[in-house]
């Protein structure tokens, strides 16, 4: 990997400014697309906002915004279970009052069809048995219910319902690159430089010396859905493809401290010396086992589903040594493809060493028998891969890093949040929970000028910040003057590291999360 060395400058370590802004409208932000730095335009209108500004590097500027007070007319309800139909949330309610529970049934609108893809009037209905000042006393009213029979039911914080207008509070981190002052390199690192991995951002961070850095994308957590570590989306190296889209979602794109936010997808393929051919399902990840779904032959779906394992019993998949050093062991056939195209071993069954330069050939199923029918040792392959952008094929991938993620967030200015399509709506309950519903967030957007916002919102702490829906991540790279941006993996993965300190507040009881890749500026 290539690093630009910078030497820090004392006086611009040194600058550091706090402001607090003015009480400002905010009701026709979305309009106005040539804001900057305005304030936040999340909870309230009128609550207090402070930034404390620092200088790390040239071109490179770190704020902390803490926005808004713990509401006063905060509670904790207790919720027995979400349904699609009012008929359901009847039926349930009955249920509950023969059980003698006071039920209540709150309609859940979508207040916000207007800025995104999801366009149902109402996404459902929540039945509720009580509502308390005090955690503790909704916890208990919530073991009863689970014990006598009603085993979904939750104790939930009423602010952190995105439909509700709240006062806060909200932390959040923001890191702003201009490349054209920035003398480093902005550059996506994989845990320990491996796909079969996982580590924290602080670890990563310091590994690499970076100045700053931030989480990126979604990943597979459990063996029961592939590869800890494994990137659950579009991921490329500095040319290189490490993982497979899924679908058409939305990316980050980084090349020589540039970045563009764009729909990204990729096609990989090989074609034997008869000239047949075959789609390779997938990058660096365990046959069978696709998280978020997208691809040909996906089961439950072909088309993205955020947060389902889909599975596909007859697949090839290609590793390189972006993996580890063996492919996953399993049934199968298996061979090694030099860098020249040629085959060079083959193997009945998978598991094997993946070589420095060149690819392996891993197969389940039908495609099994296929790739040991079709092709033997000493056959010359072609093997195709193509990134598509925004409806076109990229020509030059030299040098270029993708980050997936997903939905889009703000698109020529405007919020235009793409949850639907990239798919965040498989569900309504889903929808309801993952969207709707604030929780921590990374972000990444890109200014008119062209510089680089990466945005950390914690969440999921009533006290200190109670994180973000998808329009408030909008809303919120909007106020920084974002013309285009992103979600990048959020909940207790979002995490950002500036000069060897974390500067969030992680949302996962155990602390920082390991993640599989995050986004830093290297000196």
């Amino acid at each position: 990997m290539l690093r630009i060395f910078y030497i820090k400058s004392a006086v611009g370590l040194a600058l550091v400014s706090i402001i607090i802004l003015a009480a400002l409208p905010v009701e026709n932000l979305e309009a106005d697309r040539n804001h900057t730095s305005k304030e936040l335009a999340i909870g309230r209108n009128g609550l207090e906002e402070t930034r404390s500004n620092t200088q790390l590097a040239k071109g490179v500027t770190y704020t902390e915004i803490s926005r808004g007070y713990v509401s006063e007319q905060a509670e904790y309800k207790v919720e027995t279970g979400f349904v699609d139909t009012r008929d359901a949330a009847k039926d349930l309610s009955a249920e509950l009052k023969d059980s003698r529970y006071q039920a209540k049934i709150e309609k859940v609108h979508n207040l916000k069809r207007k800025y995104t893809d999801v366009k149902d009037k109402e996404i459902g209905y929540i039945v509720q048995i009580g509502t308390f000042n005090q955690e503790q006393e909704a916890e208990e009213l919530a073991e009863q219910a689970t014990a006598a029979g009603f085993e979904d039911t939750t104790v939930t914080y009423s602010e952190f319902d995105g439909s509700n207008k709240t006062t806060g509070p909200w932390q959040l981190n923001v890191i702003e690159i201009d490349p054209d002052q920035f003398e480093g390199e902005i550059a996506s690192v994989l845990a320990n430089d491996k796909i079969k991995d996982r580590e924290t951002v602080s670890s990563i961070a310091s590994r690499n010396e970076a100045i700053a850095g931030v989480n990126g994308g979604y990943f597979v957590e459990s063996t029961n859905d592939g590869v800890p570590g494994d990137p659950a989306g579009g991921y490329m190296i500095d040319g290189r493809l490490a993982s497979e889209a899924i679908g058409e979602r939305t990316s980050l794109l980084l090349s020589n401290n540039e970045a563009e936010v764009a729909e990204i997808s990729t096609h990989v393929s090989m074609e034997t010396e008869d000239g047949s051919k075959a789609v390779i399902d997938g990058i660096n990840r365990k046959p069978g086992l696709i998280r978020s779904c997208g691809g040909l032959g996906d089961e439950p779906a072909g088309k993205p589903m955020h947060d389902v394992t889909c599975t596909d019993s007859s697949e090839i998949i290609q590793f390189n040594k972006i993996f580890g050093d063996t492919t996953p062991v399993g049934e199968g056939y298996e061979m090694i493809v030099n860098e020249a195209g040629e085959v060079v071993e083959t193997y009945s069954k998978r598991g094997h060493p993946i070589p420095e330069e060149g690819v392996v050939l891993s197969a389940t199923g039908e495609q099994a028998v296929w790739l040991e029918q079709s092709v033997s040792n000493g056959d010359e392959l072609i093997l195709t891969e193509e990134v598509v952008k925004n409806g076109e094929t990229m020509t030059d991938l030299s040098g270029l890093n993708i980050v997936g993620g997903g939905p889009q967030l703000v698109n020529n200015g405007s919020i235009d949040i793409q949850a639907e399509e990239e798919g965040f709506r498989w569900s309504k309950d889903f929808y309801y929970r993952f969207a709707e519903t604030r929780h921590p967030r990374s972000l990444a957007g890109i200014k008119e000028d062209g510089n680089i916002l990466l945005v950390t919102a914690d969440g999921r702490n009533p006290d200190e910040s109670l994180g973000l829906t998808f329009y408030e991540s909008a809303q919120v790279l909007q106020s920084l003057g974002a013309v285009e941006g992103m979600n990048l993996d959020g909940g207790g993965s979002t995490t950002m590291v500036v000069e060897d300190e974390l500067v969030n507040l992680p949302s996962d009881p155990a602390g920082e999360r390991p993640v599989s890749d995050g986004i830093f500026l290297l000196e």
